[in-house]
């Protein structure tokens, strides 16, 4: 009895008790990172930045960056997310910057999800279909754009164009 005891109970107990404290643990990793996040959260310039990026990106998606969509970008930036002119030329630069050093689009909509709450997401798509539609054509390459960043931000097609409606809307379009 005393060893079946050693050979399948004890080692069973010892599992289960390194079971749960790698289960503590993990716990414990999770509430830790969880709390390093909230003590490092971004500032509106580096959210800028962000944006901005994903902007640039998307308005290079048909190999055709506009001088209108330039221009746009700069105009959302400095209207809509209130820089002045300074912080717009800085922000845009280090988008363009970014976005010729062939930036990984997951790798950015994952910091953007990580960062921005779901109506952020929502008025960020509402932007980029103000790019997009500011030079007048949807080009396939920017239509596909859309529909992988729709399910890179976990949104529904509905959401998707309802930003494209409001985009519209705004451009008189």
């Amino acid at each position: 009895l005393v060893n079946l005891c050693y050979k399948y109970i004890i080692p069973c107990q010892l599992r289960f008790k390194t079971y749960v404290y790698n289960c503590n643990m993990f716990a414990i990793f999770e509430k830790l990172k969880s709390e390093d996040l909230k003590t490092q959260e971004l500032s509106s310039i580096d959210k800028a930045i962000l944006i901005s990026t994903l902007l640039v990106e998307c308005a290079r998606s048909d190999d055709n960056f506009t001088d209108t969509e330039k221009e746009q970008i700069k105009k959302i930036l400095k209207n809509k997310l209130h820089l002045d002119s300074s912080e717009v030329e800085q922000c845009f630069e280090t988008a363009n910057e970014s976005s010729e050093k062939s930036i990984e689009i997951y790798s950015l909509t994952k910091e953007i999800r990580d960062n921005f709450d779901k109506d952020e997401i929502l008025f960020i798509f509402e932007l980029l279909w103000k790019i997009i539609l500011s030079d007048g054509v949807i080009d396939d390459f920017e239509s596909s754009m859309m529909t992988k960043l729709t399910g890179l931000f976990h949104l529904t097609g509905k959401e998707n164009a309802e930003a494209k409606k409001n985009a519209q809307t705004a451009l008189n379009l």
